[in-house]
């Protein structure tokens, strides 16, 4: 982040609005912010700082006790910084909570804290709104720009007034957290989780897999894998036993089947030969009927005998009734022919009297052609007339529709440009919600991570009030312990004294005093007390003092805990702003009306492009037809002139023609109803004459046929008496008595096919029942019928016994089975438990290591957070060794810290005079100055070398090169030089006098009774 221009307008010390152009320092500028104190150099920082996170540099004062108590009543607060961020160019501007004069009227209001966010373009104007007004929605939206919180800021870019020595004094935790952020080491974090989360889910798979175990175990009813193998063993041969027992009953039952079975075979041949006996009893009775059948085939035969004398007669008899009706039809068409050619010769002479009309009607004719001729050219010129006026009409309606088309393409027009304005307006109204969208889906997340915490926090809490609780009770025990140990102890001394009063003897000295006398000696007025019960008292006091310790620690280490999330849940807070007291329903609803902003924003931009892309089609439209319509106007001017000329020449050559001749197609109709009546005529001529003749010819031959049928009538008679003579001769040699008699003998083909099949079938079917009835006498003639009931019974039982064992190998058969599996997937189980037990070594000691459980509780994030460390410490090192002259050095502390604490990112620093580390805390002012000058610029070498890397291409320095001396200030100075032709812009805020020799760049800060003002001076590159 580059700063390129500040504004700041009743802020700090400055009443007015003053405007710094850091552009003006010239590029990657090295300057000095001079001024006497209490002008406002810091403010400039603070500017800085509350502009991009709404805080100042040292946080101690509020954004609403930066108003200027000078500044105009009617000035606001505010704060404008342009900076440059990689690639592109930004624009912030803040207002903070404070009063103003009311618009009208008197008295003050409370103008509300505000910030907005523009992207700007190349050329510095606004570009997009990313920010409209939420002062949160701003921090939030430029931390995730700048890749920093306000802390961290203030730690890597910005070193305030007394706060040079956090980076460097920092713990390993905070100092994780920040260089997380700046070298994006995010990556082995999610390593470090996901370790974690497979080794947990390894482990709660093998716990699971025990619990299956347990499962199939219980699943067979089953104590343990023992009870499974001691009864897989008994059951074994308990099966095989069974099962024997089941092929004998088996056996068994098939014999008795067998012998049922034949029993039931015997007993239906006794009842098969019983039903053939009385089936023949039964076919004996048609024999009646099948004898009748046989005499009535035998008296068809007879008549079949006298069938070609009968056929004779028929014949004749019909030979004589055809030609008897043959004769009357020649006579009738003999009659018929004459009354035709009666009729014939009238038709003649009619046609002779209408053939005098002939040549009028041929006069008339050609009269009739000569005005279809004139009548045609007359037609030809109407039909051009109709086709030039119908040209005519059509044009001039095409031209009217036309016109009509091009009104309506501009009515379309213009209705499209209305709604394409309300569209653009629209797309302008959302034009944030992107931005806002993209925010506030940070903002969720930041809640929802938020409720967490404080669901944790309360359970943290209630640990904790366990944990007091369990520290107060251990606290009591621990001193009841202390007492009896000590009431023990002293009880023991007492119980020595007795037993040494004991040994003391008149005028002997004592062991103790010497003295010869012994007035009072100690008496023992309890029970003794042993060296041993002594050494377990102590040993109870010792054992109560480390659980006192230990509850002391859990209860520390919640409170830590406790006051870790509060913090996030604070830094959370800080982030959501407003949201943070808002319901979280309230920020989802937010949310999703940002999201159908979106969509809607969408869906507007889409409505904007189709509408474009379709008054563009319309104005296209539009020339095609205005071109068109100029180009139709002259055609419709000619289409009427050819129109008008067409109907003149028509009117003239109508008044040459006869009024009944000025119609072509009635004279054609005429004229062919003329052609059609002389060609009647001259047809009907013909056709007289023919019909005479016809007539004439079909009357001969008429009489020629009657002739003829008289003469087979005739002959038909004779053949008749002759036929009647041979029949009776032949009915009086048969056994017929009359004719009746032979005609009831007769029968036709089916009916003697039916008896004479009727009569065979009888044959046939008695035959079989004689054949059969003889094949069962002679099975049956040695064999009595069996008793088939007893057989039934006993083989009803086998079946039975042989069920009953069957059942009984069914059930241990299965409960072996069972078994079986169960061994089964006890031992597929056993084999996955290994395999997960594998896996959980591997990821297990993956997931310690990596998280930092095993030797010096270094996590994999930190491991490689120190690697770049030592690069970081290389570049502070150089500066510092040249700044201390090559007395200090900033090392990475190696030992693990004690306890639970974060190690692996803790500083030393190396002093080359006495040979040892020490911590960096214990370095003067002057030297930790150095120390956070070198360790802050070595650690903007090493970011910006990192590719994907927080740019940190500005360092501003509040104070601290006072505690300098000369040389270590060149020195300072020198590097700082070099460090700005890397390309960094850095600023320095001092009071040394030498800077300002040095540093012919700077920011110059005047103090007044009226305000601060700020002034650019200096030679600029």
């Amino acid at each position: 982040m580059t700063p390129l221009t500040l504004t700041m307008q009743a802020f700090g010390p400055f009443a007015g609005s003053e405007t710094i152009d850091f552009t003006a320092l010239g590029r990657s500028p090295l300057f000095l912010i001079n001024g006497p104190t209490g002008a406002g150099k810091s403010s400039i920082l603070d500017a800085i700082c509350f502009a991009l996170y709404g805080q100042t540099t040292g946080n101690e004062r509020d954004a609403v006790q930066m108003r200027c108590d000078q500044a105009d009543a009617s000035l606001l607060t505010e704060v404008s910084l342009t900076f440059r961020l990689r690639d592109a160019m930004y624009r912030v501007r803040r207002v903070p909570l404070q009063e103003r004069p009311k618009a009208s009227g008197e008295g003050t209001t409370t103008q509300t804290a505000e910030a907005q966010l523009w992207r700007l373009t190349p050329e510095g104007e606004e570009d997009e709104c990313l920010v409209a007004r939420k002062v949160t929605d701003a921090t939030a939206e430029l931390q995730a720009l700048i890749g920093l919180d306000a802390n961290q800021f203030r730690q890597v870019m910005v070193l305030p007034q007394g706060k040079f020595r956090e980076l460097l004094l920092a713990g390993s935790k905070e100092r994780e957290v920040i260089f997380s952020q700046l070298f994006q080491t995010q990556v082995f974090q999610r390593i470090e989780e996901r370790l974690r989360t497979q080794a947990n889910q390894i482990e709660r798979a093998v716990s699971d897999h025990r619990q299956h175990i347990n499962g199939i175990l219980a699943g067979g009813e089953l104590e343990s894998e023992a009870a499974l193998a001691q009864e897989l063993e008994s059951l074994t041969p308990q099966v095989g036993q069974s099962r024997e027992r089941f092929e004998t009953a088996q056996q068994q039952r098939r014999r008795a089947e067998q012998q049922r079975d034949e029993a039931l075979a015997l007993q239906r041949q006794f009842e098969a030969r019983d039903a053939l006996a009385a089936d023949k009893a039964r076919h004996l009775e048609q024999r009646g009927e099948v004898e009748n059948s046989q005499l009535r085939l035998a008296q068809s035969a007879h008549a079949q005998a006298l069938r070609p004398q009968k056929a004779t007669l028929d014949q004749a008899q019909q030979a004589l009734a055809t030609a008897q009706a043959e004769q009357h039809q020649a006579h009738a068409a003999l009659t018929t022919q004459r009354t035709s050619a009666e009729q014939a010769q009238q038709a003649l002479e009619s046609a002779r009297q209408r053939q005098a009309e002939l040549p009028e009607l041929r006069e008339r004719h050609r009269q009739l052609g000569e005005f279809i001729q004139k009548s045609q050219q007359l037609s030809e010129l109407q039909r051009h007339f109709q086709t030039s006026q119908t040209a005519w009409q059509q044009a001039d309606e095409a031209l009217k529709r036309d016109e009509q088309q091009l009104d309506g393409i501009r009515q379309q027009g213009e209705a499209i440009g209305v709604h394409l304005e309300r569209l653009q307006s629209e797309f302008q109204q959302l034009a944030s919600a992107p931005a806002e969208l993209s925010r506030h889906h940070h903002l969720l997340a930041l809640r929802q991570e938020l409720d967490e915490l404080t669901q944790q926090r309360q359970a943290l809490i209630t640990q904790q009030q366990q944990a007091k609780n369990a520290l107060s009770h251990q606290q009591g025990e621990t001193e009841r312990a202390e007492r009896y140990a000590t009431e023990q102890e002293m009880r023991w001394h007492q119980g020595q004294a007795a037993l040494l009063a004991l040994t003391l003897e008149q005028d002997a000295p004592c062991p103790v005093c010497g003295s010869l006398e012994h007035p009072a000696p100690a008496i023992n007025r309890a029970e003794l007390v042993t060296q041993a019960q002594v050494e377990d008292a102590r040993t109870v006091q010792e054992q109560a003092r480390q659980a006192l310790q230990r509850a002391e620690r859990h209860h520390h280490q919640l409170t830590q805990h406790i006051d870790s999330h509060t913090e996030q849940a604070q830094r959370l807070t800080q982030q959501l702003g407003e949201w943070a007291s808002q319901p979280l329903l309230a920020l989802q609803q937010a949310y999703e009306n940002l999201r159908h902003q979106v969509q809607r924003r969408e869906q507007v931009e889409v409505e904007i492009r189709q509408q474009t892309a379709a008054r563009e089609s319309l104005r296209r439209e539009w020339g095609t037809l205005d071109k068109q319509l100029k180009a139709q106007r002259p055609e419709v001017e000619k289409a009427k002139e050819s129109a008008l000329r067409l109907e003149s020449q028509r009117d003239q050559l109508s008044q040459s023609l006869p009024e009944d001749a000025r119609y072509p197609e009635a004279m054609r109709q005429t004229l062919a109803e003329l052609e059609q009546h002389i060609a009647q005529l001259e047809k009907a001529w013909e056709s007289a004459q023919q019909a005479l003749s016809t007539s004439q010819t079909q009357l001969a031959r008429a009489e020629e046929q009657l002739r003829g049928a008289n003469e087979r009538v005739e002959r038909s008679e004779q053949s008749l008496q002759q036929a009647r003579a041979e029949w009776q001769a032949a009915l009086q040699a048969s056994p017929f008595g009359d004719e009746a008699e032979y005609q009831a003998a007769q029968l036709n083909d089916a009916q003697r096919q039916e008896l004479t099949h009727r009569v065979e079938a009888y044959q046939r079917r008695l035959a079989e029942l004689e054949g059969a009835l003889e094949n069962y006498q002679t099975q049956l003639a040695e064999k009595t019928p069996p008793d088939l009931a007893a057989l039934t019974a006993q083989a009803e039982s086998a079946q039975a016994q042989e069920n009953s064992q069957l059942e009984t190998w069914r059930q241990l058969d299965g409960r072996l089975t069972t078994l079986q599996n169960i061994h089964q997937k006890l031992a597929a189980a056993h084999a996955s438990q290994a395999e997960l037990e594998a896996q959980y070594q591997l990821w297990g000691t993956l997931s310690d290591v990596a998280n930092g459980r095993t030797g010096h509780r270094i996590s994999l994030q930190r491991f490689v957070l120190g690697v770049l460390l030592d690069d970081v410490l290389i570049q502070a090192s150089e500066r510092l060794v040249r700044m201390s002259r090559g007395r200090y050095q900033l090392v990475r502390r190696e030992d693990p810290s004690k306890g639970n604490k974060a190690s692996g990112l803790e500083l030393d620093v190396a002093d080359t005079y006495t040979g040892k580390n020490r911590p960096v805390a214990t370095l003067s002012g002057g030297e930790s100055f150095m120390a956070a000058l070198s360790l802050a610029l070595g650690l903007s070498d090493v970011v910006q070398a990192y590719a994907g890397g927080i740019q940190l291409n500005t360092l501003f320095i509040d104070e601290g090169f006072g505690s300098l001396d000369q040389d270590a200030l060149d020195q300072a100075i020198a590097m700082l030089s070099e460090l700005q032709m890397s390309g960094r812009m850095i600023g320095i805020i001092s009071h040394v006098s030498e800077l300002k020799e040095q540093m012919p760049v700077r920011i110059e800060v005047s103090a007044s009774r009226h305000g601060s003002s700020v002034a650019v001076k200096g030679a600029l590159s």
